[in-house]
């Protein structure tokens, strides 16, 4: 059976236009090792039960087609002048590492070029794929018509695509205000069989995808759904994510049937620049090796870092775009409802010993996260890092970390006297020492509302109450982490978690 793995995809003036992400030109020779048309062999080996790897593709104005290990050729293809559809197999038995790529040389005495195909994987048999697409959105109409629109032209719509048929939508709407975009709604009209619309409490991202995560659940039985793939309303698709995602889960090893696909964010002010690819988490401090690696550079777009498996059960995936089976996705096995921030994280870290791949091509362009100003931020921050530190670490080892995790961020603050701050990181800190029974019973939309409109008060008192807040996490926290390890999971399954977007 042929499987569609990756679209030879080139630049888009309405996805992404630097040539350098998909081909370099070497003298007359287009060479497509650009970072969106290298096929990575390791992961590929490692996780799959792929049996040839071939590259179909059509032509016209080109002389020549080479496939390339690396930087070596190990086949050269003469082509015809006119339109021409080719199958030709890399040397998939010879590797186990590295990565393919092919380059075309035109024809000088033909005055237009033009390529389009797939690398194809044969595989004896493919297994049934179907996935539910989680949008969660507040208040972003016209990013929400946007990425709709891509969806439903560049994917569902595109027969070729064998992911076409395979793709369901479901859109949490936290704001309710996507049934008053009339834009938005004359193009439900068409797809309305397979977008779904969902008004949702404002619960946060926790909660918006928590909801999304039930929808697929429900409806798992009658649409025959085996994943949901979790992304931002904001960002940038890059269409063929789909595809790519789609190829790898259908011959994907049963020993890793239950990996979880991660998705690169690169940046959308500098769309040449990855911002995370998987992510490690250590202590309440994130670590990403990859930050600002320049994929123009082929060099780059190869490097170990990217193409490597060593990391496969320490990272974790934000859920600008990310990928779960639904045997990790489960009525009993949901997020926490934290509302905003290191939702993604702690849910990652509970599931990691599934193990977690990053392929070249599944990812989005979204807005750096250092270019939006934390304020109330800050409180969930404080909050939810406390959280995750206590779920992740034994009792005595959390006790410690907790301790100097919050005194180094609260001191951070208190010496560059940021009054607001302070008030956030210490409000953080009370709130998390109340437990996990009474972060279940907030209106988190209420809360958040609260810490947003939060007084701030003189230098002075912010030293006072950051005496206090310390005195308070020394003598409860031992406490406090019993009570989040025994309880916690009260809260994370799918009768909890009804209850809490009805309330």
């Amino acid at each position: 059976m042929e499987i569609q793995l990756q679209t030879i995809l080139q630049p888009d003036p309405e996805i992404c236009v630097e040539e350098a992400l998909y081909f370099h030109r070497k003298g007359e020779e287009i060479c497509f090792d650009g970072y969106f048309n290298l096929f990575y062999i390791e992961k590929w080996k490692r996780y799959t039960r792929l049996e040839k790897l071939q590259l179909s593709i059509k032509t016209v104005g080109y002389q020549m087609l080479r496939l390339y290990h690396n930087r070596e050729c190990v086949d050269e293809i003469k082509l015809e002048e006119a339109i021409h559809a080719y199958i030709v197999e890399f040397p998939w038995e010879k590797y186990t590492d590295g990565v393919f790529w092919f380059s075309l040389v035109p024809d000088e005495n033909c005055k237009m070029q033009q390529i389009s195909g797939y690398y194809m994987g044969v595989c004896e048999k493919a297994a049934h794929v179907a996935i539910g697409i989680d949008i969660c959105t507040y208040r972003r109409e016209e990013y929400v018509l946007r990425n709709l629109k891509v969806l439903c032209e560049r994917v569902l719509q595109n027969e070729e695509l064998q992911v076409s048929k395979a793709l369901w939508g479901y859109i949490i709407d936290n704001g309710k205000t996507l049934d008053a975009y009339e834009p938005l709604q004359q193009y439900l009209k068409a797809w309305q069989e397979r977008i779904s619309v969902i008004p949702n409490k404002n619960a946060g991202g926790a909660g918006g995808f928590t909801r999304g995560m039930l929808e697929v659940l429900e409806d798992k039985e009658e649409r025959q759904l085996t994943h949901v793939v979790l992304m931002d309303d904001d960002a940038v698709l890059e269409p063929d994510l789909f595809v790519r995602m789609y190829g790898f889960l259908c011959v994907v090893k049963p020993e890793w049937k239950d990996i979880i696909l991660g998705g690169t964010m690169l940046r959308e002010d500098k769309p040449y620049l990855l911002y995370a690819c998987g992510e490690n988490w250590e202590k309440g401090l994130v670590i990403s090796k990859n930050r600002n690696l320049d994929l123009r550079k082929y060099e780059n777009s190869c490097c170990d870092n990217l193409t490597t498996i060593k990391n496969e059960k320490e990272q974790y995936s934000g859920w600008w775009c990310c990928c779960f089976s639904l045997n990790v996705v489960t009525e009993k096995n949901l997020p926490m409802p934290i509302f905003i921030h290191h939702d993604d994280i702690e849910f990652g870290l509970r599931n990691r010993k599934n193990g977690i791949v990053f392929l070249n091509g599944v990812c989005i362009w979204h807005r750096c996260f250092e270019q939006i100003p934390s304020g109330s931020n800050l409180y969930y921050d404080i909050r939810n890092d406390l959280i995750d530190i206590t779920r992740q670490y034994s009792e005595k080892r959390a006790s410690h970390y907790i301790w100097s995790f919050y005194w180094k961020h609260l001191a951070i603050r208190v010496i560059r006297n940021k009054t607001e701050d302070i008030i956030w990181a210490i409000q953080g800190a009370h709130d998390y020492l109340k437990g996990p029974e009474w972060l279940w019973r907030q209106d988190a939309e209420q809360l958040n509302q609260k810490i947003r409109n939060i007084k701030e008060t003189n230098f002075v008192i912010c030293l006072e109450e950051s005496v206090k807040v310390c005195v308070e996490l020394l003598v409860k926290r031992k406490r406090v982490i019993r009570e989040y390890k025994k309880n916690m999971d009260l809260y994370t399954d799918k009768n909890a978690w009804i209850k809490y977007l009805k309330r």
